[in-house]
This record gives structure tokens, sequence and C-alpha cells, in this order.
């Protein structure tokens, strides 16, 4: 690779500027750039909670790209960020607002979340429970004799 024309050296590595130029023109990723509401008071800014969600449960109590986030924080009078902390797996969220309602609006996504893994799980376990039932339901049933 030394010998390539247009090589550059990068740390111990040797990269094409070919290469280069390919990350270099990838679009970078857009901020996110959010104005706060005209109901939300800017002093409800300074104290967030933080807490943290499986992936797949955030994207069940938040619908699809977020789309109820919107008119939870409208009905709640708080602020949410939903940021991805490792993709598919964790997602964190932070809510700004009254301490009282911070904590009132993480106890229900809490509660939300909670009802969508009970969900889940009925589910799998409904799914086990049909498996088991056809797979029985197949072998040849051997006449039982009454007792008695």
């Amino acid at each position: 690779m030394a010998g390539q024309p247009g090589a550059a050296v990068r740390g111990d590595q040797w990269t094409s500027s070919q290469s280069v130029d390919g990350l270099l023109g990838m679009p970078s990723p857009l901020p996110r750039i959010r104005t706060r509401p005209w109901w939300f008071p800017v002093q409800e800014l300074r104290d967030p909670l933080v807490f943290y969600l499986e992936a797949w449960l955030a994207d069940a109590v938040f619908g699809p790209d977020g789309a109820t986030i919107p008119e939870i924080e409208w009905m709640n009078q708080v602020l949410l960020t939903v940021d991805v902390v490792n993709p598919g797996s964790l997602v964190e969220i932070t809510v700004f607002g009254q301490p009282r309602v911070q904590n009132r609006v993480k106890g229900l996504l809490l509660r939300l979340a909670s009802r969508y893994r009970d969900r889940h799980a009925r589910g799998e376990k409904m799914k086990q429970l049909e498996k088991f039932l056809k797979a029985r339901g197949s072998r040849p049933q051997t006449p039982q004799l009454p007792v008695g």
C-alpha cells in the first residue's frame, strides 16, 4: 500500500486517499434542533430526570418514530427526549419539568412499559402453548379405558 499513489499515513495505518475522500463525502448526522414550546418555562430545563428503558419497549410506548411524544409532552406539560444509548438495546429518556411532574411521567412511562412487557410475555407463552398442543395433537392417541 505504501507504494500506491495517493496513499496517506494516518498514525501507524496506511489508508488510501480514496477511502478518506469517501468518509469525507458522507453526510454528517443532522443535529437535533428544538425550540422550547411557548408553554414550557425556561427554569424547568435546569434539573432533568433521566432513566433508561429497553429499546423495544420505548418503541412500543412512544410509537413509530416517537409519534406520541408531543402528545405526552402537551398533556403532562413536560419536555421529553429519547436518545439511543446502545442501538437495539437501551434508550435514555430525559424528562424536563417540575420534579413532581417528572416523577409522575416517569411512573406513567414505566407502568406502560411494564404493561407492554407483560403483554409480550403472555404472547410468548401462548405461542409456546400452541406449539405444544400442535405437537401433542399430531401424535396418535391411544384409547384410554374407563377406570372403574
